[in-house]
């Protein structure tokens, strides 16, 4: 099986960035189709590790897992690691705000508070600068608008960060979104390849399937 012995890294989960000592934000990533991945790639005999930040799933044992919280952590973990990887799946819901600056003590709720936010770095577009050779995949998570208007979204992280796939899809729908148990993707390259509504594990089991023929 061409991914077996291959040297794969997942990452999955949704970031959480504190406010002050007790809260902070974060999103609904379950990592439901990270562990699903991480499963089909474990089947067919990959080298496999994960980054895991904030997941409503249990991650088996047998995993290598680093888990993180923040983005900046998971930054720092990937790219601490990534050249040594043949293929990286980027199925993190990774945060795109952070707070300039926190709090190391709980803010009295009695007073209004103005949350002052910046970008996140942006962890797809450094992968290649570090390993060119490694395979990189990306998602892409929309919000209500056009097919076309997610592959336009899709080719724009192909043009950023030179992804070599892109998972693409429309998280408002209920049967989609996020911690739902199905999903239906576009897998974007130079064509655009259309799954249908099933379970993340028959996604999980699709991709592969196509990574296998571009690697």
């Amino acid at each position: 099986m061409i991914i077996k012995n291959k040297r794969i890294l997942i990452s999955l989960g949704g970031t959480y960035e504190p406010i002050d000592s007790v809260r902070g934000i974060t999103n609904k990533s379950s990592g439901k189709m990270g562990l699903a991945l991480a499963k089909e790639a474990y089947i067919r005999g990959a080298d496999l590790t994960l980054v895991v930040a904030n997941v409503t799933v249990n991650i088996p044992s047998v995993f290598n897992v680093i888990y993180v919280e923040t983005s900046a952590e998971m930054n720092d973990a990937i790219l601490n690691i990534i050249e040594d990887f043949d293929i990286f799946i980027s199925a993190a819901a990774v945060s795109d705000f952070e707070f300039r600056k926190k709090s190391d003590k709980k803010i009295d709720s009695s007073s209004s508070l103005f949350l002052n936010l910046k970008p996140t770095t942006k962890i797809i577009r450094q992968i290649k600068k570090i390993n060119p050779n490694i395979f990189l995949v990306g998602f892409k998570a929309e919000f209500n608008i056009s097919k076309s208007e997610i592959i336009n979204c899709a080719r724009k992280q192909i043009a950023d960060a030179g992804t070599d796939l892109v998972i693409a899809n429309d998280i408002s729908r209920d049967d989609c979104q996020f911690g739902s148990d199905t999903n239906e993707v576009l897998i974007v390259d130079d064509e655009v390849l259309t799954l249908s509504l099933a379970s993340k594990s028959v996604i999980a089991e699709k991709i592969f399937n196509v990574i296998s023929k571009k690697i």
